[in-house]
């Protein structure tokens, strides 16, 4: 039986999204396993005081300038000699130049870069240099790693995870019918009957992420539907105002709602009936597990690790990117049909539950095996 791990993850970001909600729910999962995890992260972000409310260690450093990398060095070189970490799994590039150098001078058996983005990699140092080894979420990652030259055996692959509802043992006795009821008190919170036809759209506010495409790709629909509907969480200031701007230019000031960041966003999911993300990059996506976990049909564009996180033709239907008006044809095809709705998303629903991979037990069993792995590959075993 393999020992307790004790495992260090760093995070530079001081926002919330994917990434930082990645991060969170691995923490619990190998929290939950027996290992002893903590965090390292700057002292305003937002994943610290979750991290700390949830009743983790949380130790802050300052990350930007020379000053600061070469002082964080240091910092990470002691803290890691005193706490006799096993572990250090770094994830964004500030985080990893700082972390990864320092576990390397303080001793730190197994040293990890975890790779969440699709976007180009300027710079090996923080992959080949300080790493041991790195994970990532999903195949279509792994291809553009080893296209730069990273040895495939030295990757790993841990998507993310599809964290169930926290339901009661009565509720869990028949989740299908909770899912309902949850779906009746979220539209009634949010104001909306059952009439409507609510597409939802969860994710950071980022011109990447595709929100104007989606509004001007609904517009027409909601011109001919007053019952339809577009409501959008997630904050990130520059895009939320010129969403508000587009939404006045459409004057759809009635049928599209700007939610903003909410820390319940994984449970209004339950009160949509379509999830839509027209991202134009996107290494995996946790939303799309969330989405088929609240039984939604998901429409989105086939780019990046997207094909991965779902089942195209069974509860998802994909466009090609830059092609709006096959977004406007897809949104179209799930609000005029009520029926298909119904089955796509449960679809889904079965799937997400009966996945291995995105379950807790599968993200932490798979996280172990390669920890593990290359500990004893690195003479740490």
């Amino acid at each position: 039986m393999n020992r307790p791990l004790r495992i260090l993850h760093t995070e530079a970001a001081k926002g919330m999204g994917g990434q930082e909600i990645y991060i969170f729910r691995h923490m619990q999962v190998m929290r939950a396993r027996g290992h002893e995890v903590a965090l390292l992260c700057q002292p305003d972000a937002r994943l610290a005081t979750l991290a700390r409310d949830d009743g983790f260690t949380v130790h802050t450093l300052r990350m930007g300038g020379m000053a600061r990398l070469l002082r964080g060095i240091w910092s990470v070189s002691r803290l890691v000699r005193r706490e006799r970490y096993d572990v250090v799994n770094t994830t964004s590039r500030r985080d990893a130049l700082i972390a990864a150098a320092g576990a390397r001078l303080g001793g730190t058996p197994l040293v990890v870069r975890s790779r969440h983005l699709m976007s180009p990699i300027n710079s090996l140092l923080t992959y080949t240099g300080l790493p041991h080894r790195i994970i990532t979420v999903s195949d279509f990652v792994k291809r553009l790693l080893i296209d730069r030259g990273i040895a495939a055996e030295h990757i790993g692959i841990v998507p993310p995870m599809a964290t169930p509802p926290s339901w009661d043992a009565a509720e869990q006795a028949d989740p299908w019918q909770s899912l309902q009821d949850s779906r009746a008190r979220v539209r009634a919170e949010l104001g909306f009957g059952e009439r409507d036809i609510v597409v939802g759209c969860v994710a950071v506010l980022r011109e990447a992420k595709g929100h104007a495409e989606l509004l001007r790709a609904i517009a027409p629909l909601c011109r001919t539907n007053p019952d339809l509907h577009l409501a959008v969480v997630g904050d990130g200031k520059p895009v939320m105002e010129r969403l508000l701007a587009l939404r006045a230019e459409l004057g759809l000031e009635q049928q599209v709602h700007l939610l903003g960041f909410r820390s319940d966003a994984h449970r209004l999911m339950a009160g949509f009936d379509i999830f839509a993300l027209a991202t134009h990059k996107e290494a995996s996506g946790t939303a799309f597990l969330e989405a088929a976990q609240a039984a939604l049909p998901i429409v989105s564009h086939r780019v990046g690790g997207v094909p991965e996180m779902l089942v195209e033709g069974s509860n998802a239907i994909l466009t090609r990117l830059g092609d709006e008006a096959a977004l406007t044809g897809a949104l179209r095809l799930l609000v005029d049909d009520p029926e298909r709705r119904r089955r796509m998303g449960r679809d889904g629903w079965d799937w997400i539950r009966t996945t291995p991979r995105f379950s807790a037990a599968g993200h932490g069993g798979a996280t172990e095996n390669y920890y593990f792995q290359w500990l004893k590959e690195l003479n740490h075993g």
